[in-house]
């Protein structure tokens, strides 16, 4: 499953990339239908948990970090 933060990063680094990485709008798309297509198969699962159990340590680190320096 696709959080909300993990869909706000996802959208900063895209951001990002056609603004200043030189990537065309039309490459991103067809990037996330390929990942949407991924997504449907039996590989997608294990892949989106993964990334997801991912985003929430990262999240809770910076959350600690941020919290510890004040």
């Amino acid at each position: 499953m696709v959080t909300a933060p993990l869909f706000i990063i996802f959208a900063m680094v895209l951001f990002c990339m056609v603004k200043w990485g030189g990537t065309h709008p039309g490459v991103l798309a067809m990037g996330a239908l390929f990942g949407l297509s991924l997504a449907s198969t039996t590989f997608g699962a294990p892949i989106l948990d993964g990334m997801e159990t991912a985003m929430t340590s990262a999240l809770s680190a910076v959350s600690n970090i941020a919290g510890g320096a004040r």
